[in-house]
């Protein structure tokens, strides 16, 4: 069995992850939790702090990390280091960025300094940290395939870089900017790009896929790569999770690449923080403010590119059942955490009207943690997935 959790929350994904460690099942006798089943994380924007922070501390996340992040105003220790004369000076007159700032605090107050070698080491779950290549419009993870192919070695990067570079919101930080030296290696481009861009007909996805990794191949044309917040791509965090898939060709094939077993059962928990949209109406003619404007159709986007891509994966997953099962039972299923199923319509409105930032009140830290576990524990596709355990 096999738990992959997708999320894009930095509160919530935490409490469904304590809910996984406070669930357990019995496996040949034993009584184990079902967080010793989770073996993928997939984080965008916030999630990415939470997935790191367990993914190089594992169940220290459930002792410090309310009190390390969530409870923390790291908002006003952003604004705080802005203000200081050198750091205001060297972010006016040196290339040294807003999101510079940010990554050393993130580095000095949550991360301790911790390279990817360090997040190897503790022998965590396989992390996917998605940010947004702005230059092409396509997410970009951080894992060691994708640096292999700009020859350079994730081992060496911190772990507080890609959480920035994961949650870079345009206009309030700036791009995180990597330097490509694709060339210089010896890489060969696999054979997936080659057969997928000289057929693009046979897998339109594959081919897209294909034509946004060969843009990387060519440090001449594109000498850097530019990276925001991985919502602007993917808000949910499971176009990764989508692609290995899709560039494998099929999920057999995906297995046999990663010397890995298709398992009996696998389950996809979703964490989507995302708040429902509000309808706007008027009682006068005038139309809406350019900024009001622009708010909605970014929310809209947003709003329908989450609903199809949660859609795209239940739709995946039962495609993927089908193609194995001539070649043993894998029963997969999928389970979303979000605002929209609570069924009160205060509680809705509530959550709702949370604003994205680290500076949240207890109150509300308290009742995020809270819904986040019910969420889970009360959805009945996860009920199903453990009655079926048992």
């Amino acid at each position: 069995m096999r738990i992959h959790v997708v999320r894009d929350d930095l509160v919530a994904a935490r409490t469904v992850l304590k809910e996984l460690r406070d669930t357990e099942i019995v496996v040949d006798g034993e009584k184990l939790p079902l967080l010793e089943y989770v073996t993928t994380i997939s984080s965008v924007s916030g999630g990415s702090f939470t997935s790191a922070y367990y993914g190089l501390y594992g169940a220290r996340i459930f002792d410090d990390y309310e009190d390390r992040l969530l409870r923390r105003d790291i908002d006003a220790r952003l604004a705080l280091s802005l203000v200081r004369p050198l750091e205001f000076l060297r972010i006016a007159f040196t290339p040294y960025t807003r999101s510079d700032m940010a990554m050393d605090v993130y580095d000095r107050e949550v991360f301790g300094g911790a390279t990817f070698a360090d997040l190897a080491n503790a022998d965590g779950p396989l992390l996917y940290i998605n940010a947004t290549d702005i230059s092409i419009g396509s997410v970009f993870t951080f894992m060691q395939p994708n640096f292999n192919m700009i020859c350079s070695d994730l081992s060496e990067l911190r772990v507080a870089q890609a959480v920035t570079a994961s949650s870079a919101v345009p206009g309030i930080f700036d791009p995180i900017v990597l330097e490509n030296h694709a060339g210089s290696c010896g890489y060969t481009e696999p054979e997936w790009i080659r057969a997928s861009l000289a057929d693009p007909r046979r897998s339109r996805r594959r081919y897209h896929d294909a034509r946004l990794a060969a843009a990387y191949l060519d440090r001449h044309k594109r000498p850097y790569v530019f990276l925001v917040d991985g919502g602007v791509a993917d808000n949910i965090g499971a176009r990764r999770i989508l692609s290995d898939v899709i560039d494998a060709g099929n999920p057999l094939a995906l297995a046999e690449k990663t010397n890995l077993a298709i398992p009996e059962r696998l389950l996809y928990i979703i964490v989507n923080a995302q708040v429902a949209g509000k309808p706007t109406s008027t009682k006068k003619p005038a139309t809406p403010s350019l900024r009001t404007t622009l708010s909605l159709v970014s929310g809209t986007g947003i709003y329908r590119y989450n609903f199809e891509t949660i859609e795209l994966l239940r739709e995946s997953v039962a495609a993927w059942s089908q193609q194995v099962e001539s070649h043993g039972l894998m029963q997969a299923d999928v389970v979303e955490v979000a605002f929209d199923y609570l069924e009160d319509a205060e509680e809705r409105v509530f959550f709702d009207g949370i604003a994205t930032s680290f500076n949240l009140d207890d109150e509300t830290i308290d009742r995020l943690i809270e819904v986040g576990g019910r969420l889970l524990r009360e959805s009945p596709d996860f009920k199903d997935f453990i009655a079926q355990l048992q």
